[in-house]
């Protein structure tokens, strides 16, 4: 029941998360936050394809809460659970984070200051590492192969979007993004300096 109720509680907050800061942001900015599709080639298909995401995971958990696929169960529920819960924590606080340099999509008009608070100090994709855990949660969590497709796609997904915006970064800022990056990690913290 627990479980369940947290898939449901995951399905209604995540979306609530992404619309309440989108609205902040469109306030904050006096535009929207939302870029996608502006890029070339492939970068422009993947930024058109990139919201099914949004919309297949708070599905995905809705379709768990209404108890149709199997759950784990025991240890490995109870991690899935937990990294579900962790990972979901550390997303939606990261967006908030980082305030208005927040975006969904790369806008090649910001020159917003570079978020180095909570999280940011030591990584700096945090709202990624979270998603990453959200998506090991579910795979260990709900057994359907569907969802280990997802996940990975989605994995993938976030990797690339990663390596784009990291790219943007250093053209925007340069230097001092190249510093920050030396001393923080892309998904988890870093144990040595490069």
């Amino acid at each position: 029941m627990l479980t369940r109720t947290v898939l449901a509680a995951l399905a209604i907050g995540f979306p609530a998360v992404v619309f309440v800061k989108i609205a902040l942001q469109r306030r904050a900015l006096g535009k929207s936050p939302v870029i996608l599709g502006m890029a070339a080639g492939w970068q422009g298909w993947f930024d058109r394809l990139s919201p099914f995401a949004l919309l297949f995971w708070p599905g995905a958990w809705l379709w768990a809460a209404a108890d149709t696929p199997a759950l784990a169960t025991g240890s490995r529920l109870a991690l899935g659970l937990a990294l579900i819960v962790a990972g979901g924590l550390l997303s939606g606080s990261s967006v908030f984070l980082m305030g208005r340099a927040w975006r969904i999509g790369l806008d090649p008009d910001n020159r917003t200051e570079l978020a180095e608070n909570g999280p940011y100090r030591w990584i700096r994709h945090p709202i990624y590492s979270g998603w990453l855990l959200v998506l090991l949660g579910n795979v260990l969590l709900i057994r359907e192969s569907a969802i280990d497709v997802a996940a990975t796609v989605t994995a993938l997904g976030v990797f690339m979007q990663a390596i784009r915006e990291e790219q943007h970064m250093f053209r925007t800022i340069g230097e001092r993004y190249a510093r920050y990056a030396t001393r923080t990690g892309r998904f988890a913290p870093r144990l040595w300096r490069r």
